[in-house]
């Protein structure tokens, strides 16, 4: 009996981390380019689970602004921060005051010279990446894939980490960038609103197991108690 209640009490705890994964992919439906975690089980439902990232890109908005841009395709665009090379699928971007391609925090966008310089002036991103100022041609923004996803770790703020092997960076050849566009996050509300009634359901009742449990336990030991 108290193996039982030991496995619903994982059971729950597992229905929550679930409820609370979901939680999160509907708080960020409207970030840009948001990637919906999604949380698998044992068998056994188990607490020992798997937390995996949904790399399937989200659909394309057009914004007419020619600082966004939207990778139609695999692909993430590389990103220098304080704490090292970072990599995004945000093609939210701006100029700072040095003349400076940059993210909405402010860092910035490599090239393949290196951070890209955009000066005043009217610029064209074509759908290769490269980087046309006043017809002349700039720079051209850097994409890369990843041999193993799994690798890559949110650090928040639409920003990965990748920590694999260097050797699973890959160039992404087969590039295709729509300038004036902006991805938004791949999370169906619908869909997770159902897995939300649903995880909250199957919360219950392994709530109700446990309540069921314990009540037979302490009868038992009642019962157990009035024998002679």
């Amino acid at each position: 009996m108290i193996s039982g209640i030991y496995k619903a009490v994982d059971g729950s705890l597992a229905q929550k981390l679930k409820f609370d994964t979901i939680s999160n992919n509907l708080a960020n439906i409207n970030s840009n380019a948001f990637k919906k975690d999604i949380i698998s089980f044992d068998k056994a439902l188990a607490i020992k689970n798997s937390s995996t990232t949904d790399f399937t890109p989200g659909p394309l908005h057009y914004t007419g602004n020619k600082l966004d841009v939207a990778i139609d395709g695999p692909g993430f665009f590389k990103i220098q921060t304080v704490r090292g090379i970072r990599y995004t699928r945000d093609g939210s971007f701006s100029v700072n005051s040095e003349g400076l391609l940059v993210t909405h925090k402010g860092d910035a966008v490599l090239g393949q010279n290196g951070p890209i310089s955009v000066r005043d002036g009217d610029i064209i991103i074509g759908s290769d990446g490269e980087i046309e100022l006043d017809g002349a041609p700039t720079d051209k923004i850097i994409l890369v894939d990843f041999a193993q996803s799994q690798n890559l770790r949110k650090e928040g703020m639409s920003y990965y980490i990748y920590e694999g092997e260097e050797k699973g960076i890959l160039n992404s050849n087969d590039i295709n960038i729509q300038q004036g566009y902006i991805e938004n996050s791949n999370v169906n509300p619908t869909e997770e609103m159902i897995k939300m009634i649903e995880t909250l359901r199957a919360f219950e009742s392994a709530q109700k197991a446990i309540q069921t449990m314990d009540e037979l336990n302490r009868k038992m030991v009642n019962d157990v108690g009035l024998l002679r």
